[in-house]
């Protein structure tokens, strides 16, 4: 049934995993040229191999990668992980890299000078997946810390590989069986759990065999586990050492992408075949049009849920480990004050030759009584400690209570989120603008203004777009972003005088100004060609700092105030910190800022998060450092 086929892969299986480890080895002693990043949650290292030139490998810990011949797109800022990649990684050469097996688990040996030892890189492909590098035996890269019981994932602890599973690839026909014979299931989950294999690989093997997945795994076995032996290796033996890409689409929305030509698809009506020379090519392909769902959202779900049902379930043994241990302690001391003369009689007939306790039997029960101790001694040790367990019962009964009535909210917030979470994995990814990797507005008069971040990009932006015909605005107080008011396209209407007024109070607001709470502070405006970094004898330009050449137009007295608020970019509904004239104009102003003490700064931010809607971490983007004090506008 096409219906089926409509569940799009979201991860690497196995034998992707395999292939791009034999692309990868395939490059020889490539040498680590740079590492970056790609977008959020996604890297690139790129290489340079001897007779093949540039080559990048792209990784999306959690849901694949590719090795590619070149890469348009990469950001340029480098996040703290990418910066550590490119420090530790830089200059080495590859060695080896293994062959994964039945695991998700990419991993490649590099080797380099300045290392006792191979440095390791690893990326786990399954979720949420992980990215390492470990460098004589401990790790030095993480870029999602994590701690198990038998795990640790941190910088600085020591590397382990993350725990194996099955290998179906080397299991003979006499294993196959045994695993199948011991399954209470049916044959599509035993082969896609107990073998390793994942579900689009059970079903590729079943398509195969001609079996349907519904049938009980522990009948037939003797005829079809060997036919499964035989699927198995015939389907890695199709990988080869030089990987094709089969690429398959359902009524032109693709739905799968493998190393081989797939029989679970191929022949069904509405589904086609596109074929790439290299299984990375077509992968990349592939989950670079998908937005990144690590699990269908009713899935993650019920796995938060089963874990926090597992948590109680531990506490209810707990409590009544802890009820049965108080009830017998406080029945032990009955019985001996019940049974006085009896246990009397037993203690003085026991033999005076051990320290050890002398044992007493009282209707069936079993009861220590210390040398030396008297019976009621004995039985007020055992109330005593009766007391204990129940105040250690007490404080395990409220654990449970609150664990359950924090189940019960929790799930009916999650299934609360579930529709949103599958919505905004649904909605088509995105591609940013280039200047949204900058601060930037348009004026009241229509104008495109971007400032840096940063030093660095204060640099960047000067260089790569200030243009003829575009202004240089810069807050006069040191520690202030460089800011272009860019030039009108030809046909539209020029900016003026109120556009570089906006420019200007917008530069003072994102400079030490607003952090140290002044009112007002002033700017200056200049043409692109009084900007150079060209100083005279003997002085130095520091990083993202500029020589200005001839007259400025200086503006003073321009108030520290912000105005934020939505506009409409492209089709999109974006929100921006902008002068109140911008939002007015060209969008919706909601709220006016101004300084304010920044010991209060994280406490606004909660406020403005929850009155806006806008998540806190987008607004800490937004906003310049230092105190605010926000009201409606």
């Amino acid at each position: 049934m096409v219906e089926e086929l409509l569940a799009a892969k979201d991860r690497f299986t196995s034998l992707d995993t395999l292939a791009v480890a034999r692309e990868l080895r395939a490059l020889g002693r490539a040498h680590v040229d740079k590492a970056f990043d790609i977008g959020p949650g996604r890297f690139g290292i790129s290489f340079r191999a001897p007779g093949l030139g540039k080559r990048i490998l792209v990784l999306r810990p959690g849901q694949y990668v590719a090795l590619l011949g070149s890469l348009t797109e990469r950001d340029e800022e480098l996040t703290p992980i990418s910066r550590e990649l490119r420090r530790v990684l830089g200059g080495a050469a590859l060695s080896d890299v293994s062959d994964p097996g039945g695991e998700r688990y990419l991993e490649a040996a590099l080797t380099r000078g300045d290392a006792e030892g191979p440095l390791l890189l690893g990326v786990e492909l399954f979720a949420p997946g992980n990215l390492l590098v470990a460098k004589e035996g401990k790790l030095v890269v993480v870029s999602h810390p994590k701690t198990w019981s038998k795990r640790t994932v941190r910088v600085g602890a020591p590397f382990t590989r993350p725990p194996g599973r099955t290998n179906p690839w080397e299991l003979d026909a006499a294993g196959i069986e045994s695993l199948l014979r011991a399954s209470r299931t049916d044959r599509a989950s035993t082969l896609a759990a107990r073998l390793g294999l994942g579900g689009t690989l059970a079903e590729e093997i079943l398509a195969r065999v001609g079996s349907p997945g519904e049938t009980p795994a522990s009948s037939g076995v003797e005829e079809f586990a060997p036919l499964v032996h035989r699927a198995l290796a015939d389907l890695r033996g199709e990988v080869g050492e030089q990987p094709k890409g089969y690429q398959y689409s359902v009524d032109g929305v693709a739905v799968d992408v493998v190393p081989f030509e797939s029989r679970r698809l191929t022949g069904r009506p509405s589904v086609a075949v596109e074929v790439f020379e290299s299984f990375s090519e077509a992968a990349h392909r592939y989950f670079d049009s998908r937005t990144e769902q690590p699990a269908p959202a009713d899935d993650a779900v019920n796995q938060k849920l089963e874990e926090w049902r597992r948590q109680r379930l531990q506490q209810e043994r707990a409590v009544d480990e802890l009820r049965t241990q108080a009830a017998s302690l406080t029945r032990r001391a009955d019985l001996l004050l019940a049974h006085f003369p009896e246990v009397e009689r037993q203690l003085a007939s026991a033999s005076p030759s051990t320290d050890e306790p002398t044992l007493v039997t009282v209707e069936d029960q079993a009861i220590p009584v210390p040398r030396g101790t008297s019976i009621r001694t004995a039985a007020q040790s055992l109330y005593t400690e009766a007391k204990r367990v129940q105040a250690k019962l007490a404080g395990a009964t409220a654990a449970l209570g609150e664990s359950e009535q924090r189940l019960a909210r929790s799930a009916e917030a999650l299934l609360l989120e579930a529709p949103k979470r599958a919505a905004r994995a649904a909605s088509p990814r995105r591609t940013p603008k280039w200047y949204e990797r900058y601060r930037w507005f348009r004026t009241s008069e229509g104008l495109l203004v971007i400032g840096g971040r940063d030093a660095a990009t204060n640099d960047l932006i000067v260089k790569r777009y200030l243009r003829p015909g575009d202004k240089y605005v810069h807050a006069d107080i040191h520690g202030a972003p460089s800011v272009i008011v860019k030039h009108a396209a030809p046909g539209e209407p020029a900016g003026g005088e109120a556009s570089v007024e906006e420019a200007c109070q917008w530069g003072v607001a994102f400079s030490k100004a607003w952090r140290a709470g002044l009112p007002s502070a002033s700017a200056f405006a200049v043409e692109a060609d009084q900007v150079s970094k060209s100083a005279g004898t003997g002085e130095f330009v520091p990083r993202g700092a500029w020589v200005i050449h001839g007259s400025k137009t200086i503006l003073k007295d321009l108030p520290l105030e912000l105005g934020l608020g939505t506009v409409t970019d492209g089709g999109e509904t974006v929100w921006l910190a902008a002068p109140p004239r911008a939002l007015v104009r060209g969008g919706q102003l909601l709220f006016l800022m101004t300084p304010g003490p920044e010991r209060d700064r994280a406490t606004r931010e909660i406020e403005l998060s929850r009155e806006s809607g806008v998540p806190r971490d987008r607004l800490q983007s937004l906003l310049p450092a230092g105190g605010l004090v926000f009201r409606r506008a």
